[in-house]
């Protein structure tokens, strides 16, 4: 996948965090509701971030003519 597709499977996960605690959260009156909700997608961002970067490491590829180099 492109990192660009993973950029946008982040925020996709990021909405939820935004979105449920107001909705389907807003009737539970302990904080360890909305908390459990954000720990497990930031876990879920941090995983998705590690996978996105995961190519980062890879050589980069050179062109024929040596990027201008003699």
């Amino acid at each position: 996948m492109t990192t660009a597709r993973w950029i946008g499977v982040v925020w996709l996960s990021v909405i939820p965090a935004i979105v449920l605690p107001f909705t389907l959260l807003s009737r539970v009156q302990a904080w360890y509701g909305s908390f459990l909700l954000w720990c497990v997608l930031g876990l879920m961002v941090i995983v998705l971030n590690v996978l996105a970067t995961r190519q980062f490491n890879a050589p980069a590829q050179r062109d024929n003519e040596g990027a201008g180099h003699e």
